[in-house]
């Protein structure tokens, strides 16, 4: 096997495991991202601005992954 094989290889398994993690955060979304019980006055727009970002880093990571397992 040669380095660029398993590199690639490793790049496909942390893809799988990066969507693995992203179907987690949507099937406990409410949990995550719902009303805080210690926190009711937090306001919606700090939890969109939190999601956004999550989401962000998320898509950045899957597009990295896709363009370096690509090359």
């Amino acid at each position: 096997m040669t380095l660029q094989l398993i590199i690639k290889l490793g790049i496909a398994f942390f893809i799988i495991a990066w969507a693995i993690l992203g179907v987690w955060l949507c099937m406990n979304y409410n949990r995550l991202f719902g009303l805080h019980p210690d926190d009711p006055a937090e306001s919606p727009g700090a939890r969109s601005f939190g999601v956004a970002h999550i989401v962000a880093v998320w898509i950045g990571g899957i597009a990295l992954a896709i363009y370096f397992i690509s090359r």
